[in-house]
């Protein structure tokens, strides 16, 4: 339980410097991409002027939103994958318990009993089989 317990202690304490550091490195990257566009608006500014240099600078900081976005987008647009199918439980014929059941019922009741079943069971589907559905009725002459 204790192992269990420093090692649990471990990956958090991992996780939680990770976290730290991510951060740190973050804070970091945005400092320095003020530097670099502070430096470069400099730049601009000497060579073409104040206005230039801050559409410049604008225009380039809004085709990166923009690129941005069309990745946002796209990302937004593909499907995700359906989860697999669950399998299908086997026919009811294929169940090994079914089998066995119909065969004890089967030695149960003979084949004499089998037979008669199967032949009330043929005749009466003979008569559905045959019934008057089909053949139109006379309701011309009601008696």
């Amino acid at each position: 339980m204790t192992n269990l317990l420093r090692e649990l202690t471990g990956r958090f304490d991992r996780a939680l410097k990770a976290m730290i550091y991510a951060a740190a490195a973050a804070a970091a990257a945005v400092v320095a991409l003020f530097f670099f566009s502070l430096a470069a608006f400099l730049l601009l500014r000497d060579s073409y002027g104040t206005a230039r240099a801050a559409l410049v600078m604008g225009a380039i900081y809004a085709l990166l939103a923009l690129i941005a976005l069309v990745v946002v987008l796209m990302l937004g647009r593909t499907k995700p994958q359906p989860p697999p199918a669950a399998p299908r439980p086997p026919p009811l014929w294929q169940d090994p318990m079914v089998i066995t059941s119909a065969l004890q019922v089967a030695r149960s009741l003979g084949p004499r009993t089998i037979i008669t079943l199967a032949a009330v069971g043929a005749f009466v589907a003979g008569i559905l089989l045959t019934g008057s559905k089909d053949k139109p009725t006379d309701k011309t002459n009601p008696k």
